[in-house]
This record gives structure tokens, sequence and C-alpha cells, in this order.
């Protein structure tokens, strides 16, 4: 009787063996062109992947990963919904399928699908960074690096490092794309743009003595980079307000864009207080870059406009009995606030509701006793209040 029971469970054993098998050839069967029932070969080859008898085998894991890539490639909603994840399931089944696979029996196949499974995630990750799914683009990205990180592919993918760092900085996920930023720093990709990325984050993290060193590690790596990297090096010390840090950088980044009416600014902000006609010169760059530059025209006016308070505050010096040397004086002064006059008044074309220019302007009416115009910025300053 024993030998009876034994005999009978062996036969058990064998068919339910035999319909799990079946169950791979069917999913097999079912995802082909001719058929294309997905539903049902997904269906057929899950429950082969969990039945102890197809579970262990490569086969069941490798028509696993090929069931789901096909669900991921279509484009009839009844199959690509049904899993949130397709490309996913077929890259981890085809992970399993090449663990599983000790006689090397898919070896060629399995390099194939996961190399293929690889560029899809890259597509992947760029559609999602594009759509703004930027948590969900890095995680295709890490996949990409993951697989080429597999012994068997061994295929370093760059971009996907670069792509990741980018994707997580715009998740908000600092640390990872700090530390993606300085793997594609390792591998010479990104260019001067990742250091200007990296010192980003660092600022934003309060941290800005990283960010300088990546401001200046960049510049090291690339001193004949475009002006990016200076300005960037610029705008960080015009923060701290530090404009003899940032002159040093000024005069390489206009080497690098001369066209950028922004660096003359500053350029000829930094100069103001070292070489005044340089200073001018660097404003009226602005002007002829950019001919309705208010900036262009109220900087320039205001240097001549600097030059006449000083000039008059050396004549309000001379004593009263010095008539002709006060005169002589005061010439000098009206000389510079003549030259700011169409400079300020130019820029008031551009711009009638800037206060200081208002001001400057009120003063240089009220000096040359030009009632009318005093009159029409009078009521111009009154309609701000």
């Amino acid at each position: 009787m024993k030998k009876i029971i034994f005999l009978l469970a062996s036969v058990i054993g064998l068919s339910s063996a035999f319909g799990q098998s079946n169950k791979v050839v069917t999913a097999f069967n079912l995802m082909k062109p001719e058929y294309n029932e997905l539903d049902k070969a997904k269906q057929a080859i899950d429950e082969a992947s969990v039945h102890p008898k197809t579970s262990g085998e490569a086969k069941t894991w490798y028509y696993r990963g090929q069931v789901y890539y096909k669900i991921y490639q279509s484009k009839k909603p009844e199959f690509s919904n049904l899993d949130p994840n397709p490309l996913k399931q077929a890259y981890l089944s085809f992970v399993k399928a090449k663990e599983l696979d000790v006689n090397k029996r898919f070896e060629n196949e399995l390099h194939f699908e996961l190399t293929r499974t690889s560029a899809d995630f890259f597509n992947k990750g760029s559609a999602e960074f594009e759509h703004k799914k930027f948590a969900e683009s890095v995680e295709s990205f890490e996949t990409v690096i993951a697989i080429g990180k597999l012994p068997y592919i061994h295929q370093l993918d760059t971009g996907s490092f670069f792509n990741a760092a980018l994707a997580a900085d715009e998740a908000g996920l600092n640390e990872k794309a700090i530390e993606y930023y300085n793997k594609s720093i390792e591998l010479n990709y990104g260019g001067p743009e990742v250091f200007h990325y990296l010192a980003l984050i660092y600022l934003e993290k309060g941290d800005s003595a990283s960010a300088l060193k990546s401001y200046e590690a960049g510049i090291q790596k690339y001193p004949d980079t475009s002006a990016n990297l200076y300005i960037a090096m610029i705008n960080y010390y015009l923060g701290k307000k530090d404009v003899a840090s940032a002159f040093g950088f000024v005069e390489k980044a206009i080497e690098k864009d001369s066209s950028n009416a922004s660096l003359w600014q500053v350029y000829g902000r930094a100069l103001e207080d070292r070489d005044t006609e340089k200073a001018i010169a660097a404003y009226k760059k602005m002007i002829q870059l950019d001919p309705k530059n208010f900036n262009g025209y109220y900087n320039v006016g205001t240097v001549y406009f600097n030059q006449g308070v000083v000039a008059n505050d050396k004549a309000n010096a001379i004593p009263l009995n010095d008539e002709a040397g006060y005169k002589a004086a005061v010439a000098i002064a009206d000389n510079f606030f003549k030259e700011a006059m169409p400079y300020f008044e130019q820029a008031y074309e551009i711009n009638k509701t800037d206060s200081d220019l208002l001001t400057g302007l009120k003063l240089l009416y009220y000096r040359f006793k030009m009632n009318d115009k005093l009159d029409e910025v009078q009521k111009r300053m009154d309609t701000l209040k």
C-alpha cells in the first residue's frame, strides 16, 4: 500500500511539473505576433514564476522578461496597463534568468535583452525628465547604471550619471545629485556646466566654501571655457558684496563673451573707484550693445554726476576771498553735471519711474534753472508718491 501511494504521489508530482512547464510554453506562444494575447501570456508566466517546479528555471524568467517587455512596447491600453512598470519587471526577470542560467543556454539572448532594456530605460528616463517626472527619471537612469555595472554587461554609460544628477537635482534629492555630479566629473562628462550645477546645490545648502571650490575646480579644469563659470564666480562674489574679488573674473569673462552687456556693467562698477574714464567706457559699451539699456545710460550719467558733486564740494571749500578760484571750480563742476544730463535724460525716456534718476534730474534742472523740465520731473515724482 505504501508503495502504491508513493507511486501515485510521484505521478501527481510529474503531472504538476508538466502542467507548470506547459504554462511557460503557453506564455511563449501567446506573446507571438499571430496571437498577441499578452494578458493571458502574463497570467501564465506569472503563475509559472512562483510555482516551485518552474520558478528555478532560467527559461521561465527569460520568457517572463520577454512577456513584460512586449507589454512595455504595446500601444494597446489593455496590455500596457497590465503592470505599472513592465520595463522594470522585464529587467528584473532577465537578471534572474541570467543568475539561473548556469549552463549558459540563453547567454547571448540575455546579453541582447539587457542591452536593449538599458537603452529603453535611458529613453524612458529622458521622457520622464521632459515631463517633469524627476523622481521617476532618476530611477530610470539609475537602472541604466545598474545594468552597465553587471559583470556580464560591463558597459559604463557616462551620460546616465550626468542625467541622473540633473534629474535628482530637479527632484530635490541633493545628496544623490551631488554624488552623480561628482561621478560625472570623475568621468570627464558634462563639461564646465557640471561644476556650476554642483556649486548651486552647495549654495542652496548654505555651503559656500564647497561652492567656491567647485567653481575654482571648473575654471582650473576648463580654463578656456565659455564665460559661464566666470560669470558664476562674479555673481558669487557680488552676492557677498565683494566687488574687488569679482573684478578679477570680469576681464576673463569679457574675453570669452564681449557681447554680454551685463558683464560690462559689472566691469564698469568695479572700475568706478579705480579709473572713472574706463568705467564710463565700459558703460558706453553697454549702450553700444543694447541702445535701450536703462542701466547703461543711467550709469554713465551717474559717474559724471558724482564727479560733479566732488568738484562742487571742492568749490565750496575755496575761501570766500578767492572769487576767481571759486568760479573756476564751479565751472568744472558744471561741466561734469552737463555731461551727465543727456545720459540721465535718455535713461528717463526708457524708464520714467526710477526715483533715483528723477532725483538726479531734479537737481540738475534746478541747478541750471531749467524750470519747464523741472516742473515736469516734479509732477512725475508727485504721481509716484
